[in-house]
């Protein structure tokens, strides 16, 4: 997957330095010049823009042959740099899809959890990162305190980590509401769900907020993972990666 996003930039970069935003002279069949950029080329008609931003729409065969030219190949090459999203695209899909959770984050987790806009997705979207099991709700002051340091670590750690907040919020809207308000970008358990109590029992939650971290195999981490975000957020997830 790597070498394909990469293969997908390099394609994206030359295509954008080599052609788009290129000003050249365009010659017509009568002799008429113009200098202006390419912007679209669709059912046989050129859409150019004169660098005083107006658009010329004209049929590819009253361009001289040369031009003609430049104008498939800058087509070929814009649909070859779609063709390589929609590959990208796919086997970033398919990827997600074969991915499956341990059986210890299974245990832990639902088949359907949702995303921070309130759509069921598949849980195996958390496979493979450690994840940290976030009891709040938006009507306790020290969880509105430390949601947004949260919401900034799990930012900048993403690619490792991921979040699964477990609401004590009075009702579900408020519970999506929160989510929003904070910008929390991560997954949610539906509200006061069956899997959401098996989760505060389990862990033994008392008091809001608190942090559980698991590892990728549904081991706990730390149960002070508040704590941890808090204090020392630089190294937290490198040691948490380390003891998982």
């Amino acid at each position: 997957m790597k070498t394909l996003s990469l293969l997908f930039i390099f394609i994206s970069v030359f295509f954008n330095i080599s052609l788009l935003g290129e000003t050249r002279t365009w010659t017509s069949t009568a002799g008429s010049k113009l200098s202006a950029e390419i912007i679209d080329f669709s059912n046989r008609i050129v859409i150019l823009k004169s660098s005083e931003g107006q658009k010329i729409t004209l049929p590819l065969n009253k361009l001289i042959p040369a031009d003609q030219m430049f104008v498939t190949k800058w087509a070929s090459e814009k649909q070859a740099v779609k063709n390589a999203a929609k590959t990208s695209d796919s086997r970033n899909a398919v990827e997600k899809q074969s991915a499956k959770l341990s059986s210890g984050m299974a245990e832990l987790l639902p088949s359907r959890i949702l995303n921070s806009k309130g759509k069921s997705v598949s849980s195996s979207e958390l496979a493979g990162k450690v994840v940290g099991f976030y009891f709040s709700a938006h009507w306790c002051p020290p969880c509105r305190t430390f949601t947004p340091s949260l919401v900034d670590f799990r930012d900048k750690n993403n690619q490792d980590f991921e979040v699964v907040f477990v609401s004590s919020d009075r009702n579900p809207d408020a519970q999506m509401n929160y989510m929003e308000e904070t910008n929390m970008k991560w997954y949610t358990l539906e509200h006061r769900s069956q899997e959401a109590n098996k989760l505060s029992q389990k862990f033994g939650i008392s008091g809001i907020p608190a942090l559980i971290i698991v590892s990728p195999d549904g081991e706990i981490i730390t149960k002070n993972g508040r704590g941890e975000v808090s204090s020392n957020p630089s190294q937290a997830i490198k040691k948490w990666k380390q003891s998982s």
